[in-house]
């Protein structure tokens, strides 16, 4: 009879042991996932980053975002925090240009891959995508996408498109 009980306790053990793993993984994973996110904005700024590495092409790490609204329109600077890291800002130069394109065939797929989101105010962007005058400055350390427009329902939403992406970039 005792040796009928050995296997159903050390059954019971394990199950016991399978069951309080899995509840305290759960448990670890919830409160990893609760310090993770940027507590002002309430999403991962982390996982934003990495997919900014794959979209754009280069560490997330070794450069600044800036997005500013403007009178008529915006500004998008991406600048490398070392100047004279050259093949950081060629890469700046090339991922720059490539938006621009894209931005003005209404195509606003890496913002929308970057952020795991449809981006606020790109939808007026797209269906009005031929009244936007794209240029490019370039500046010590990277490039600036200069975003104009005269329509003033466009001009809404860029400025909505700017203030999103500031508040998501804020501390990179």
């Amino acid at each position: 009879m005792i040796n009928k009980k050995i296997p159903i306790v050390v059954g019971a053990v394990i199950l016991v042991t399978i069951v309080a793993t899995i509840y305290f993984v759960q448990i670890g994973s919830n409160t990893i996932n609760e310090i993770t996110p940027n507590a002002t904005t309430g999403f991962n700024q982390t996982a934003m980053l990495e997919r900014g590495n794959i979209a754009m092409g280069f560490n997330q790490s070794v450069i600044h975002h800036h997005f500013m609204a403007t009178p008529t329109g915006g500004q998008i600077m991406i600048m490398s925090l070392n100047t004279s890291d050259t093949k950081t800002i060629n890469e700046i130069s090339l991922h720059v240009k490539e938006i621009q394109y894209e931005f003005s065939q209404g195509n606003f797929t890496k913002p929308f891959y970057i952020h795991d989101q449809v981006v606020p105010g790109t939808d007026v962007m797209i269906a009005k995508k031929n009244l936007i005058q794209y240029s490019i400055e370039n500046i010590d350390g990277g490039s600036i996408l200069i975003l104009t427009t005269n329509d003033t329902e466009l001009l809404d939403a860029i400025q909505k498109f700017m203030n999103f992406q500031s508040s998501q970039h804020m501390s990179h």
